[in-house]
């Protein structure tokens, strides 16, 4: 779970924001919020601001350092590493994130690091007990180049060593995290030496899951329905809850020849991995490739069969089914499709992912928006998963949805810099509609359209 985040020197923002998934002292709404180990973490968060405020680029800091711990580069294919550009002297210094999150069986750490184009400048990473905070490693890089990493007493058991760190490396590449490091290493041994920074690798590269008004329509549905035969009868069924205009889905055989359809990388890829399928079986490997709605099987001695995806309408009439392109289906359909694997899990109750989806209301019906909301809080009560979302959507600003401490608003400064903070900020009558206070600028981050109304006026 996701407990707090803070950015800074990162595109639009300038100085330290903070957002957090902390509960406040409300009793409302008791059933939206998680305890682990005596702190109350919220299962939503949804960020309003209006256009260019920079609700787009929280979601984007957390991706970056999603991407950079992952990937292990700092220039990744959906972003590079951008300061606040508007300010010669943030323009020339380091960009900093800092994730507090839970994971594991149950243990909460801090994250932090550093980083401008040239070098990780510092990165550490301390658990956080009921009294103080324990240190587990901090690391600094000079100008130099020179790397240094101090470790506290990791609280790990082990086999045959007395030190839990005599394998880690004490300096490393100046340009790559030492978390991103250990994984390497970790993969290198063959098992995790030190349990806990396995989990929190994985809690980025696994659990946190941004989501963008771009993304791939159905991308990863085609790779369910491929390896669960049972996985559609339970999408029909979100399907039918969430009225999605389509009545199923469909993988169809396709023409496809590897040596013309096969970028080189992707081939060299594909490869590796058949040399590790055990030959004489009919075990394969599945494939979907980033950009469209194909998906790939491969066996043991490189036979390969293909496949595209497709929705299904059926006909009154003889009960059959009338395939379409993805591309053929609505702006509307087209994006919930995107949002259908998180809704899924989401649905599920079970999933214990984060979700953070910008613009969830892009393309759907302000009913609907509501619905993907209020079908969450209902059904998460036995997971762990949380939701946040940015959105101009007013009708979600309703207290019989959310929670005031899950409402957050984002707007530019004099300096075009962007502001985050929380409703829970204000002092609020219960019986206040906030909608109607936000849309009259109550608590700012709405459009400022004054010159408009001048115009008018003056015409």
């Amino acid at each position: 779970m996701l407990i707090r985040f803070v950015v800074e020197n990162f595109l639009s923002f300038k100085d330290e924001v903070e957002f957090s998934m902390l509960a406040g002292e409300s009793d409302e709404h008791p059933d939206h919020v998680h305890t682990v180990r005596d702190m109350r973490i919220l299962k939503t968060g949804v960020i309003f601001g209006a256009n260019a405020s920079g609700k787009t680029n929280l979601i984007k800091a957390m991706s970056f350092a999603q991407n950079f711990i992952t990937s292990g580069t700092l220039k990744t294919e959906y972003l590079e590493l951008t300061p606040f550009l508007l300010d010669g002297e943030s323009a020339a210094k380091p960009s900093e994130f800092l994730f507090e999150i839970q994971c594991g069986i149950g243990q909460c750490f801090q994250y932090y690091f550093s980083v401008d184009s040239q070098r990780v400048h510092k990165e550490s990473l301390y658990e956080i007990l009921p009294a103080t905070d324990r240190m587990i490693f901090e690391r600094t890089t000079s100008a130099g180049g020179k790397t240094d990493i101090e470790f506290g007493k990791i609280p790990v058991l082990v086999t045959n060593d007395d030190d839990p760190t005599d394998i880690l490396p004490k300096s490393g590449d100046p340009r790559v995290l030492f978390l991103t490091q250990y994984k390497r290493l970790e993969l290198e041994l063959g098992e995790p030496r030190i349990p806990f920074l396995a989990h929190i690798y994985d809690w980025f590269d696994q659990i946190l899951v941004p989501v963008f008004p771009d993304s791939i329509p159905a991308q990863g549905i085609g790779l369910g329905l491929m390896k669960d035969d049972d996985l559609e009868r339970r999408l029909k069924e979100l399907i039918e809850v969430f009225d999605l205009g389509i009545d199923g889905f469909d993988l169809r055989p396709i023409e496809f020849n590897a040596e013309r359809d096969l970028p080189d990388d992707f081939a060299q890829h594909i490869h590796e991995v058949v040399k590790q399928i055990p030959k004489d079986t009919d075990q394969r490997a599945i494939f979907g490739r980033h950009g469209n709605e194909q998906y790939l099987t491969v066996d043991a001695a490189s036979n390969f069969s293909a496949y595209k995806l497709v929705t299904l309408h059926e006909l009154p009439e003889d009960g059959g089914a009338v395939p379409f392109d993805l591309q053929a289906e609505s702006d509307g359909t087209r994006r919930l499709l995107a949002l259908l694997p998180a809704l899924f899990r989401l649905h599920s109750g079970q999933s214990d992912h984060v979700f953070v989806i910008d613009e969830l209301d892009r393309s759907l019906h302000t009913h609907l928006t509501y619905n993907v909301l209020d079908q969450f809080l209902t059904s998460s009560v036995k997971g762990r998963s949380q939701l946040i979302v940015t959105t101009h959507d007013t009708g979600l600003l309703d207290f019989a949805l959310l929670r005031r401490d899950e409402v957050w608003f984002i707007e530019k400064d004099r300096d075009n810099s962007s502001l985050l903070f929380s409703l829970e900020e204000f002092k609020l009558p219960d019986s206040m509609n906030i909608q109607k206070g936000y849309l009259g600028g109550r608590f700012g981050a709405i459009p400022i359209l004054s010159i408009l109304h001048e115009h008018e006026t003056a015409e």
